[in-house]
């Protein structure tokens, strides 16, 4: 059959038969999973029936101390080439988690290669994550003087649901409720922080300002709790978390 319709374009042309060269996107077979979208669907009116301001989320990512610019002006006669200090591929990696809730970033932290040099480790752990929890995330949910609050987040190994309650009990978040896992893979669809934000923030590091092993973790720590009210309400938008939304938005 498929081998028909070959001949059939080879012979005709691809305008006779109704065909057109268009640019190709990848999906995977999750992508079109019905179960997976069910999944996704049912979290979403989960968190649009709780409301945006008891919500806190957290999320990690990694980010270089080498970051060039996708684009730049040139002359005509001039090739677009930006010195650095030295490749990309060897740049120095740095661990970055953040919380937001509603419409403001409310913590961070961020782990350097020194840091995990010292530490002996190779990323954020646990005992990262549930130190930074102790220390510094649940004084900033106190702050937001809001009851029955959700911190919801990944299934990544670090995060162990019965670890981040205790460390939550240890720094006296009387707040929190509950921690819910997202569906498996689908922090891109849910979480405000995994796509916009990170994107966001990339973006304006990149863009905006020279980027070194000096200035990094001061510049990642001032762009993230400084995003305003609207960008972190146009992520939750993309999220489709505010009640009445489409949850199978983006299927």
């Amino acid at each position: 059959m498929i081998r028909n319709s070959i001949f059939q374009v080879q012979t005709y042309g691809k305008e006779e038969c109704g065909l057109e060269w268009k640019k190709s996107h990848e999906i995977t077979t999750r992508d079109i999973d019905i179960e997976y979208w069910n999944n996704i669907a049912k979290f979403r009116r989960f968190l649009q029936r709780i409301g945006n301001n008891r919500l806190v989320f957290i999320d990690e990512m990694a980010i270089y101390s080498i970051m060039i610019l996708h684009r730049t002006l040139v002359a005509s006669e001039h090739e677009p080439l930006m010195i650095v200090e030295k490749p990309s591929a060897y740049a120095e990696r740095y661990d970055f988690i953040g919380a937001i809730n509603r419409s403001q970033a409310i913590a961070c932290m961020i782990l350097s290669p020194t840091d995990r040099k010292n530490r002996h480790i190779e990323g954020i752990t646990k005992e990262i994550l549930n130190e930074w929890i102790v220390n510094t995330l649940t004084p900033a949910i106190n702050r937001l003087s809001v009851n029955n609050v959700y911190l919801i987040c990944d299934k990544s190994r670090v995060h162990n649901k019965a670890d981040m309650i205790q460390a939550l009990k240890t720094g006296k978040c009387k707040s929190i409720i509950d921690v819910c896992y997202m569906p498996t893979a689908s922090a891109k669809h849910i979480s405000p922080l995994d796509s916009p934000i990170w994107h966001s923030i990339k973006e304006r590091s990149r863009s905006q300002y020279r980027v070194t092993t000096a200035n990094l973790p001061s510049l990642l720590s001032e762009t993230f709790l400084s995003l305003s009210k609207r960008e972190i309400k146009n992520a939750y938008r993309k999220c489709c978390i505010a009640r009445g939304a489409d949850v199978f938005y983006g299927k």
